[in-house]
Parts: C-alpha cells; structure tokens; sequence
C-alpha cells in the first residue's frame, strides 16, 4: 500500500500545482477505491494537502503569480470555516459526506463550463467580502477533506472578475489556510492515519513542481478545456462509486 499511496500523492500534487486544487477531488476517491473508509480519506487528504499547498504558496511567490496583501483575507475566513467543518465530519454520517463531494463536483463543473477564461469584469476588491467566501468555502472544505479551491476557483472566475489561471493559484493559496486548520481539527478528533498521509505528502511535494511547471506553459483557452475535462471524469468516478455502493 506504500508505493501506492506514493504514487497517488505524485499524480494527486501534480494534478494540485495544475488545476489549483487541494488535491481532495482526486485523492478521496481513489483512496475509497483502495478500501478506506471515507472519513479515513478525508484524514489521509488533508494531510497531503497541508504538504502540497505549502509547497505551491511558496512555488508561486517566487514566481510572484498574485500579491498575498488582499487574498490572504479569503485564508482567515477559511481557517474559521474549515475548523468547523472538521467537526462536521465527525457529526454527519458517511452517506452524507459522499454525496456532499459529489453536489460540490457537480457544481464546480457547471459554473466552470460556462465560465470565460478571459474576465468580463474588473477584479473585485473587498477584503470583508474574502474572508465571508472564505469562511463559507472553508466549511465544505473541512467537511469533506478538499482544500476548498474546487469551489473558490470557479467563484473568483464567475463572480470575482478573477482571470482563470489567476484564481487557480489563488485558489491553492486559500486550500494552505483551510488544510491546516483541517489538519489540526481531525488530529484532535482522532480521525488522522499519520503514516498513510505523510507517505501521500512526500509524494505529493515532486508532484506540485511538476505541475505548477506545466501550467505555466499552457495557454489559457486550452487550460480551461482540460480543467473541464478533469472535472467531469472526477465526476464520473465518484458518481459511479456511490451507485455502484
């Protein structure tokens, strides 16, 4: 199960550093495939996350991708949100949580379908107004072990006048706020395999590089087409996971 979850955490920090996601979207699913149980993966995802999304925050400041002064207020609300969304977890039957993941891929994959890569609008700026969307993403992110990004990309796209790759990175910037405060609320609920996510973090770190490197040599119209894509097989793979019980 090692070279498994190693090789999961390589795919899962690429696909992170790539799409701007926590890396949950991909990992919770396959770490049901592989026999645990879904408030196990989510403890197992979180920890891959707070790894990953440290290492693509400080990837994309030395690549001066976005400013942290005003976007740093969308992490404080997540931090808040994603504490209580931890305790949520131990609250809410298993049954619940999975098809919650599947409501939220459902509608990341509508909003980015009709989404424009290139902003119609100006840039929102309303440091008051990050941090409520951050602390009411941060909820679904504790709640079901991903990092948040997989709501706050399309939401900056679709509302905040925030170009795609742009939002991408903010996103993954918010998921290092929401996966320690996570992280830390489901250590002390006991609900963390330590050893199976620490095998993912330490993969998932090779795999951020990769993918923030390949991101930054696409173009804007065709990374919206695959991050598309990439959602609805996300889709796909839960749905059938949850039907198939």
């Amino acid at each position: 199960m090692t070279v498994e979850l190693a090789l999961l955490g390589i795919g899962v920090g690429t696909l992170s550093g790539f799409f701007g996601i926590g890396g949950g979207t991909v990992s919770v699913p396959v770490l049901l495939y592989l026999g645990f149980g879904i408030k196990e993966a989510i403890g197992i995802s979180v920890t891959q996350m707070v790894a990953g999304s440290l290492m693509a925050a400080w990837i994309h400041k030395r690549q001066q991708t976005y400013s942290a002064g005003d976007v740093k207020y969308f992490g404080f609300g997540g931090i808040v949100g994603a504490a209580v969304g931890g305790i949520l977890v131990k609250l809410l039957d298993a049954t619940v949580l999975e098809w919650l993941f599947l409501s939220i891929v459902a509608f990341t994959l509508g909003r980015l379908a009709f989404a424009a890569p290139v902003p119609t609008r100006p840039e929102v700026v309303h440091r008051p107004l990050y941090a409520g969307i951050g602390g009411g993403v941060g909820v679904f992110s504790g709640m079901l072990g991903v990092g948040g990004s997989i709501l706050m990309t399309p939401i900056l796209v679709s509302f905040m006048g925030f170009p795609l790759k742009k939002a991408s990175a903010v996103g993954l910037f918010f998921v290092m706020f929401t996966s320690v405060s996570a992280f830390v609320t489901l250590m002390w609920l006991g609900l963390i395999n330590v050893q199976a996510g620490m095998v993912m973090a330490l993969g998932s770190l090779v795999g951020i590089m990769l993918g923030i490197w390949l991101l930054n040599r696409v173009k804007v119209a065709h990374y919206k087409q695959i991050l598309v894509a990439f959602y609805i097989i996300i889709f796909a793979i839960t749905a059938n996971k949850l039907i198939a019980g």
